[in-house]
């Protein structure tokens, strides 16, 4: 059976901005010593994704692999992989009030810390007409649920 570490962000701390439709917010969540490029494991694999969200919007979750995320010299782009959730489909609220939970595992989605920052390079896009609020009513957290190499069935 495969180890799996989780990175979290913080409410508080990560994606506090509004975004429009189409807008985004970039965070560099703290990965792991078991996984950061600093003790020279920068590899991992994304197996899973749990977003919780104040607002029930269809979110995209961008992986990079340094600092620098998207650039306009597409050589230079560090984007790797990429995962969607569809508001209409994926929520779940429990009681039919707060917090809106979107779940994905079963994923096989390479991620490499290239910049050996020791760090989870993410970027959240709103791909809904709705605008994501800012502060305390558009919170957003994000679990990225990661293995190391040599680990599971491709070890």
């Amino acid at each position: 059976m495969a180890f799996v570490y989780t990175v979290v962000s913080d409410k508080d701390t990560h994606f506090t901005t509004a975004l429009a439709q189409n807008a985004s917010e970039s965070e560099n969540l703290l990965l792991p010593t078991a996984l950061d490029g600093v003790n020279g494991n920068a590899r991992s694999i994304i197996r899973g994704i749990t977003v919780i969200s104040d607002q029930n919007l269809d979110w995209q979750l961008v992986f990079f692999n340094s600092d620098t995320f998207v650039n306009a010299d597409i050589d230079l782009n560090t984007a790797i992989a990429s995962y969607k959730f569809t508001a209409s489909t994926d929520a779940l609220q429990v009681g039919g009030s707060g917090s809106y939970y979107y779940f994905k595992d079963g994923l096989n989605l390479p991620y490499l810390d290239a910049d050996n920052t020791g760090e989870l390079h993410v970027l959240l896009v709103n791909r809904s007409a709705t605008g994501k609020n800012a502060g305390a009513t558009g919170e957003v957290v994000i679990k990225v649920h990661m293995e190391p190499p040599g680990f599971g069935v491709n070890a």
